[in-house]
């Protein structure tokens, strides 16, 4: 299971400087402080300037499209492709390395790529095994990603309990550990879930798996007061049309908060974007939601901010009552439920061969991508 990290964020005022500082712990051990995030801006500057470089500094937290790749998801959609293969050779041909680079990036990279325009991915992964002179291939079942910020923690949760399902059955069938298997092949399951053209996105309202469970925000509906409704209406406005050096309007008493992601860490925490009051039980606060590009898509309202930002104490060892698995961190525990403690996992033998014929294939751009990725129509372009 992956480590669970935790961190605080700090501000000091130096000078005329105010300085962000990141502090991150693994499994409840201090480390160093984070050089990744420290940032320094003039104290009298509001907070979001701290963040204004994130789109293209930042590529855990949101990735950048041009014409040409919106072209290909367009192409992707057209003819419904909703298999992508990492090909042979794409990543070295060590096991433990094509396995960590496929998880921590080429399969991250591909997600938020697709999830672009979309509410939801529907997404699976299988791993192509050859263990003494058999090929299996390995395969989980479709899991929910409602969030672009849930990728990273759902591929993690995936490609552990494939590795855990595949060390099990080999132990058991081919007497042999997960060591004696090479694994240089695998294929990502992409069912795109895309925006309805009328209204807003349905992801608006959702919040990353992290902040979901803390239960401290909540959408603006009918029975919001009118005030908060309207200062919403106004953020959103002077958010969506932001001039870069233009002052922000005085009358947005609110407080405002944008979600980072830590590139040392992978963390993902929630940091001051604008803040207008000190009485926080009684400012208006809101969240800012934005795309997998760093687009923003509106506000959520948060009621108790205290809450939401720290780490959640009812964080402890949770253990599943189906398969008696334990864990430390509810975001896990939530993903491990939904993907039903990995019962629905599929395996296949395989002639060792045997050579797979597409017709219809769809090279992702490698200057793009990194790696060599091949999407595989079921529809004639």
């Amino acid at each position: 299971m992956a480590r669970r990290t935790q961190s605080r964020f700090i501000f000091d005022i130096v000078e005329n400087s105010r300085i962000f500082r990141h502090q991150f712990f693994v499994n409840g051990s201090r480390r160093a402080e984070c050089t990744t995030c420290e940032s320094r801006v003039p104290a009298s500057e509001p907070y979001s300037y701290h963040w204004r470089n994130d789109i293209k500094n930042n590529r855990n937290y949101c990735i950048q499209l041009g014409p040409e790749e919106k072209q290909i998801l367009k192409t992707i959609e057209d003819q419904a492709i909703e298999e992508f293969i990492l090909c042979d050779g794409s990543i070295t041909a060590r096991t433990n390395d094509f396995l960590l680079d496929s998880g921590i990036d080429a399969v991250p990279q591909l997600l938020r790529f697709l999830s672009f325009g979309t509410d939801k991915l529907e997404a699976s992964v299988g791993f192509y095994v050859d263990v003494k002179k058999e090929r299996m291939y390995y395969e989980s079942s479709p899991l929910n990603i409602e969030h672009h910020l849930d990728i990273g923690e759902a591929v993690d949760m995936i490609f552990s309990m494939l590795l855990e399902k595949i060390s099990n059955y080999v132990l058991i069938h081919q007497k042999v550990p997960l060591e004696a298997c090479v694994i240089r092949r695998m294929k990502v399951t992409v069912k795109r879930f895309c925006h309805s053209p009328k209204g807003k996105s349905l992801s608006v309202s959702k919040l990353p798996l992290q902040y979901q469970v803390k239960n401290a925000a909540e959408c603006l509906g009918s029975e919001s007061n009118k005030s908060s409704s309207d200062l919403l209406k106004l953020a959103e406005t002077y958010l969506t049309q932001e001039v870069p050096g233009r002052p922000i309007p005085p009358n947005l008493k609110l407080n405002l908060y944008s979600f980072r992601v830590c590139s040392t860490s992978k963390e993902l925490y929630a940091v001051p974007y604008l803040l207008r009051g000190d009485d926080v039980d009684n400012t208006p606060t809101f969240i800012i939601q934005t795309d997998v590009t760093g687009e923003i898509q509106g506000l959520l309202e948060v009621r108790n901010i205290r809450k939401f930002l720290r780490v959640d104490s009812q964080d402890r060892v949770f253990e599943c009552r189906q398969c008696q698995s334990h864990f430390v961190d509810r975001v896990h525990f939530a993903l491990h439920k939904q993907i039903a403690c990995g019962r629905n996992f599929m395996v296949w033998h395989m002639d060792k061969d045997a050579i797979e014929l597409h017709e219809n294939c769809l090279p992702l751009p490698k200057e793009y991508f990194k790696y060599d990725w091949v999407g595989l129509a079921s529809k004639r372009g």
